[in-house]
């Protein structure tokens, strides 16, 4: 299995984990903790293709069907700050 299908197939199977956070909104605590297992698996998969990797926030839904997935991540050395990657792209990246 991917990457990419495994993260397609946690948002399936955890859908408290999607999203449509408007702004600075966040899973509820409650949420985070219920799935905490779930979402430090999500972070390990995360880890491996997002290049400074910090923290999975969520999976946010758009217009189209399609999800992205909303993660903290270091932009440079000196910020670190929200990034939104479509899930259907993670087949194309990569850490090395």
């Amino acid at each position: 299995m991917t990457n990419q299908e495994k993260l397609i197939a946690y948002q399936k199977d955890y859908p408290e984990l999607t999203f449509d956070n408007q702004g600075y909104q966040y899973l509820p605590s409650k949420i985070q903790e219920e799935r905490k297992k779930e979402i430090e698996e999500i972070s390990k998969i995360l880890k491996e293709t997002v290049e400074g990797f910090t923290k999975f926030n969520n999976f946010k839904p758009r217009k189209n069907g399609s999800f992205d997935v909303r993660v903290q991540y270091d932009w440079d050395e000196k910020f670190n700050g929200v990034g939104y990657f479509p899930i259907n792209d993670f087949n194309e990246l990569s850490n090395d």
